[in-house]
């Protein structure tokens, strides 16, 4: 699968177990350090007032296969490589790489929901959003769901 956002960075120790292996809860921090840096790509002029937006989008479900291990001081790739949007709703997959070792270590998946932070009530996923998700290769989850 082509990734839609690649963000890399050596695995430093802080973030590593006892054993020196990239620690589950870092693997979850890795694929928002790259969610993250993918929409700052898609949005360079509103990233820094996502605080002020009319639409948040917390986690509502977070699951992570892994596969081998990532030790200290290895390089890390992390790559977008799905992102599906519902009506309320945005589901990315990541893989993360062990790229000094060349294997897939861990396979994620997040799914976020578009909350309106007044309320916090579910909204619809804005058509800005939608849309420049839409031009950097995500599809929509009813597409899918129609070619079955």
């Amino acid at each position: 699968m082509a990734a839609l956002h690649s963000l890399r960075f050596p695995l430093y120790w802080s973030e590593t177990d006892a054993a020196r292996i990239a620690h589950f809860s870092s693997i979850f921090k890795f694929c928002e350090w790259a969610e993250e840096d993918f929409h700052r790509r898609l949005f360079p002029e509103s990233f820094h007032r996502v605080l002020e937006a009319p639409v948040i989008f917390p986690r509502v479900r977070a699951e992570c296969d892994f596969y081998k291990p990532i030790y200290a001081h290895e390089m890390v790739r992390v790559d977008v490589v799905e992102a599906v949007i519902g009506r309320k709703s945005i589901a990315y997959t990541f893989e993360v790489y062990n790229e000094t070792r060349g294997w897939l270590a861990a396979r994620c998946r997040v799914v976020t929901v578009a909350v309106d932070p007044r309320t916090m009530r579910g909204v619809e996923v804005p058509e800005e959003v939608k849309k420049r998700l839409l031009e950097a290769g995500a599809r929509l989850r009813e597409d899918l769901e129609a070619r079955g």
